[in-house]
């Protein structure tokens, strides 16, 4: 039994709360506190920083990356209230607040519930942030708006020991838009908008994971299921997952591994069977795309509306910009705000008449609407300031090589993806990326240096693959060059580049 599993087995996760209190109020120093005990923090979204020891991150979980503005403004209110005054928004449509200490995290808890926010179950072996379409409901070609199913996902497993004691974390997407903004293909349990017989639903995609040094799309589980069925879908595929799951190494525990064992076709059964009716098959896809950035000024469906996708450079935001933004949406939209997969946010709801008074705004001359190709797809993980296992200070590097080529002149085809992680748990999600890069450490005359392994051609979609290695351990300050030379044209006559507009995802 690997250690997890072991302080798993002893006492659930869920089960750490009164003593994370009893810590905070008695101050407790952290190299004090049980390792045991910190692990099982993570099951209240407060995970420990070895790099700043005594300080601590939360993950918080906003389900389809919705917010309200007063929620932002409460957020914005802790950030600032603590050491590091900026905020991550993450791949998974979500927040991390930062640089605060083990006294102030009830209070934090509490004020966030306050405003409709948890941190719960959003580390270790939970389900994670649900991801949803940043445009639900807004955008014109959706084939339903499927936000009411994405909060039916997250209540049934929170606070249930039922659920909280899964082999490893799982990741689910669910979208009724036909743009696959929740890149279903690499999630564990992916849902795409479908039809069967004339009516809308979903099909089932299972088995995504890029981390580790064997990542995986997400396959066809050959299962369409209508709204109503889905989340009893969803609970019985946890309860195979959890009884059946390999559980003896942490590298081989995400359903994937299951799926490599069994195949998606006893798979299949297996959940037929904890669903209690028969499955059926998979109905026609309606996706007819994948996402793009959701950048700039666009209509919406309503008439009269329209809405603001805003650029977050690698998704870094101060609280302050965070509050502003909050403000903005009161002013000018609904009080509401969205984050997408690419680290970026969106204000709705804008009166076509307000758009310029939004557009002379000075916060959106720092978030803006529109940026060079190069930037509008680049993503990039925590880095090693704030993750112990990042190798490289992902963001810094992403920000300095992007704006070197920006400075050069270099641009890339509308809809190419740069994506950063700083190791091989690809956070940055860098094997669906026309480049990717991974972080590496790299030893010259005695010194470790910073560097990237380059990966090239990953794309998502019909003709989804991942990523090819093609140059390890390049220097960060050498990244810049490698990247221009694998952007730059094709000369007349040779073959087409993966990076071309007709393969880039």
């Amino acid at each position: 039994m690997n250690k997890i599993e072991s302080l798993k087995a002893e006492k659930d996760g869920l089960d750490v709360w009164p003593d994370l209190l009893r810590y905070a109020a008695e101050d407790t120093p952290v190299d004090q506190i049980p390792e045991d005990d910190l692990q099982r923090m993570k099951w209240y979204g407060v995970f420990h920083r070895p790099q700043a020891p005594g300080t601590f991150m939360m993950r918080l979980r906003l389900p389809g990356g919705r917010a309200t503005s007063e929620q932002l403004r409460v957020i914005a209110r802790l950030a600032q209230a603590g050491s590091h005054p900026f905020l991550d928004l993450t791949s998974r449509q979500n927040i991390q607040l930062r640089g605060f200490r083990l006294p102030d995290v009830p209070g934090m808890i509490e004020a966030l519930r306050e405003a409709n926010v948890l941190a719960q179950q959003t580390g270790l072996d939970n389900v994670r942030n649900v991801i949803g379409c940043p445009l639900a409901g807004i955008a014109g070609d959706e084939l339903f708006d499927a936000t009411p199913l994405v909060e039916a996902l997250v209540d049934p497993y929170l606070g249930d020991r039922a659920y909280s004691n899964l082999p490893r974390k799982f990741n689910v997407s669910i979208t009724g838009c036909r743009q696959d903004c929740g890149h279903a293909q690499t999630q564990d349990f992916g849902l795409v908008p479908a039809t069967s017989e004339g009516v809308p639903g979903f099909n089932v995609l299972v088995g995504g994971a890029l981390g580790g040094t064997s990542p995986r799309l997400a396959t066809p589980l050959d299962v369409f299921v209508e709204p109503s069925e889905v989340q009893p879908l969803f609970l019985a595929l946890l309860r195979v997952y959890r009884d059946h799951g390999p559980r003896e190494k942490r590298t081989q525990a995400r359903l994937k591994w299951l799926i490599e064992e069994w195949g998606e076709a006893r798979l299949r059964d297996a959940v037929e069977v904890e669903f209690g009716r028969p499955l059926r098959r998979a109905g026609r896809d309606e996706r007819s795309a994948v996402a793009g950035d959701h950048l700039g000024v666009h209509a919406q469906h309503q008439p009269g509306r329209s809405y603001a996708g805003l650029h977050v450079p690698v998704g870094q935001i101060s609280a302050a910009a965070l509050a502003e933004l909050a403000r903005l949406a009161d002013r000018y939209g609904a009080g509401e705000v969205r984050l997408t997969i690419d680290q970026n946010v969106i204000i709705p709801h804008v009166r076509d008449e307000d758009l310029p008074a939004l557009l002379a705004e000075p916060l959106l001359a720092e978030l803006r609407p529109e940026v060079p190709a190069i930037w509008r797809n680049l993503v990039a993980c925590t880095g090693n300031d704030f993750c112990h296992y990042s190798l490289i200070d992902t963001k810094g590097v992403a920000l300095r090589v992007v704006g070197e080529l920006e400075r050069r002149g270099v641009d890339t085809a509308p809809g190419t993806r740069i994506h950063i992680s700083g190791c091989v748990h690809a956070c940055g999600k860098h094997h669906v990326a026309d480049i990717g890069v991974q972080g590496a450490n790299v030893r010259v005359d005695g010194a470790v240096r910073e560097a990237g392994d380059l990966y090239v051609g990953g794309r998502l979609g019909e003709h989804a693959r991942l990523a090819t290695a093609t140059k390890q351990r390049v220097l960060v300050e050498d990244l810049a060059d490698a990247l221009e030379r694998l952007l730059q044209p094709a000369p007349a006559g040779a073959p087409r580049s993966a990076l071309t507009p007709a393969t880039a995802g």
